[in-house]
């Protein structure tokens, strides 16, 4: 995923056939001198059961 500024980043996700959830990352929205901007944050977090 590239950005505004050029910069980039990735995600390897984990190997494990366990997991059967991820949050890659989540999205907020700010303000900026008075602008909206978008600004996201890597997570990476798995879970291997559901319930």
């Amino acid at each position: 995923m590239a950005c505004v500024t050029g910069a980039a980043w990735t995600f390897q996700p984990p190997a494990d056939p366990d997991i059967r959830a991820v949050v890659i990352a989540d999205l907020h929205r700010h303000r900026m001198g008075g602008q909206p901007i978008w600004k996201p944050r890597a997570i990476g977090q798995g879970w291997a059961g559901l319930g």
